[in-house]
C-alpha cells in the first residue's frame, strides 16, 4: 500500500511539474554572446592579395562576380573584398553586392572623409595603400573605425578592410 501512495505521488508530481524544465530555463539567463571574432591587417591584406591572383587567373569580369557571391568564399563575416573602377563605381562589394555598378565617389564616412576618392587616389599613387576610416560593421551594425588595405590592378581598385577593437 506505502508503494502505491508513493507512486501516486510521483504521477501527481510529476503531471504537476511537468511544465517545470520548460520554466526553469526560462529563469536560468542565457549566456552572454562571444564577440565575433575580430579580423587583422594581415588578414586582410592576405585576402586582398588571394583576390588580385583570382583577377589575374580568370579576368575581373568573372573575379568581381566571384567576389559579389554571397555564399562564396570572398566573405568571411566582417572581412570581405571590394573593388571600384578609377571613377568610383563599384565593381563588386561582398557586404552589400546591390551596390555594383553604382558610383560611390562621393560617398562619404561619418566624419566626412570621402572614403572611394580616398582610396583611389592613394591606390593609384601608391600601388598599395591603406586607408582609415568610420565604417557600419555588417556584424555588429555598428559604426566602428576601419582600416583597408587597397591594391591597383589595372584600371580598378581592390580592398578589403579589417574593424579595430
Amino acid at each position: 500500500m506505502a508503494f502505491v501512495k508513493i507512486l501516486a505521488v510521483l504521477v501527481v508530481g510529476a503531471a504537476v511539474l511537468g511544465g517545470a524544465p520548460a520554466f526553469a530555463a526560462d529563469l536560468v539567463p542565457e549566456p552572454a554572446k562571444a564577440e565575433a571574432p575580430r579580423h587583422t591587417f594581415d588578414q586582410a591584406k592576405a585576402l586582398v592579395d588571394e583576390g588580385v591572383a583570382h583577377i589575374k587567373a580568370v579576368g575581373p569580369d568573372k573575379a568581381f562576380a566571384d567576389f559579389n557571391d554571397p555564399a562564396g568564399k570572398w566573405i568571411r563575416g566582417e572581412l570581405y573584398l571590394f573593388a571600384f573602377d578609377k571613377k568610383g563605381v563599384y565593381r563588386a562589394t561582398g557586404y552589400r553586392p546591390e551596390r555594383t555598378g553604382q558610383n560611390a565617389w562621393e560617398m562619404t564616412d561619418a566624419a566626412g572623409l570621402k572614403v572611394v576618392q580616398e582610396i583611389v587616389k592613394k591606390a593609384k599613387r601608391d600601388g598599395t595603400a591603406t586607408v582609415d576610416y568610420l565604417w557600419k560593421n555588417p556584424t555588429t551594425g555598428k559604426l566602428e573605425n576601419k582600416t583597408s588595405y587597397v591594391v591597383q590592378v589595372g584600371d580598378h581598385v581592390v580592398g578589403a578592410g579589417f574593424y579595430h577593437k
